[in-house]
């Protein structure tokens, strides 16, 4: 039976469960409903051993941490509420927050604490990212007002045995960036290719589409599932980052049409883009002494786990 168990072995569930192994001190176990997904994530390496069923997975385990896609987080914590051993933390790595609190506290019993978490994973590589992208990177964690101190305290930890930097983050809050930053960024890029594709005279278009167009096609990776639940759950962070966007194209299309501060406007804007390239390609500026990585053994060994369940869960 494993100490924590991954489910879920897409590229982050995978890039997760790598650096769990790394960390050393716990068996990291996994599932998935789509069994070459869960072969790949073994030769891999991000689990020791991929279970054939949920129940099979998350048997025994200390720490869930569900790595599946927004759309599925709903069902998959109806599972966990039956299968769950009392006591386990239960975590995640939803792009929104809201939602899967939401989820959480109408799924599982109180015998199971949910505490909320997302690594923000970049340079992801082909076959589902590398332990290394976690090093260094942030790891927002949210929780409900009851969720028990140790609970997100062992969350924490996981972040910074995988070499990640915890911070704690309103859920609202989260979302309102998450939408800025990640979903409507895809939202523009689906938007302009819809726009060069959607004419008659795309056919000859596409022959002279470089860079700048493969660019735009990849960006625009725009989840419908994901969306609606950003609709649901934040539709007023949403209609504020579209108004945005969309007074933002209203004041181009004014410059275009009269032909004056165009070359003010497109200077200001790539002036723009580089300063927000350079911040993100520059190392993050150190928030205090560096953070202790704790192995894996710290967590289950003397732990509040081990106490939970000598008090009955």
């Amino acid at each position: 039976m494993p100490d924590i168990a991954v489910i879920g072995l897409g590229a982050t569930g995978t890039a997760m469960g790598r650096a769990l192994r790394a960390a050393g001190g716990a068996t990291v176990g996994g599932y998935d409903p789509h069994p070459p997904t869960a072969k790949r994530a073994a030769q891999a390496g991000a689990v020791d051993a991929a279970a054939p069923s949920l129940a099979k997975a998350v048997a025994g385990a200390r720490i869930i941490l569900l790595a599946a896609p927004l759309a599925d987080t709903r069902e998959a914590l109806a599972a966990l509420g039956s299968l769950a051993p009392q006591g386990c933390v239960v975590t995640d790595t939803c792009i929104l927050m809201a939602p899967a609190l939401e989820w959480a506290r109408e799924r599982l019993p109180p015998s199971v604490p949910f505490v909320g978490g997302r690594p923000i994973i970049r340079g992801a590589d082909s076959d589902g990212a590398s332990s290394s992208s976690l090093e260094g990177a942030a790891y927002a964690i949210t929780a409900s007002a009851d969720a028990p101190p140790e609970a997100v305290d062992a969350v924490a930890g996981l972040a910074r045995a995988v070499g990640a930097e915890p911070f704690f983050a309103d859920a609202a809050e989260h979302d309102s960036f998450v939408i800025a930053t990640e979903i409507l960024p895809r939202i523009a890029a689906a938007m302009a290719v819809d726009a060069a594709t959607g004419g008659p005279a795309w056919r000859d278009a596409r022959r002279v589409s470089g860079a700048a167009f493969e660019n735009a096609v990849r960006a625009a990776e725009l989840d419908p599932a994901e969306l609606a639940l950003a609709m649901e759950y934040a539709p007023d962070a949403l209609r504020a980052r579209l108004d945005g966007l969309s007074a933002a194209l209203d004041a181009i299309k004014t410059l275009s049409a009269g032909g004056e501060g165009w070359e003010q406007t497109a200077q200001r804007l790539a002036e723009q883009a580089a300063s927000r390239r350079a911040q993100l390609d520059a190392p993050s500026a150190p928030q205090g002494p560096p953070l202790e990585r704790p192995g894996l053994s710290s967590l289950f060994l003397g732990d509040w786990l081990g106490g939970a369940r000598r008090r009955g869960g």
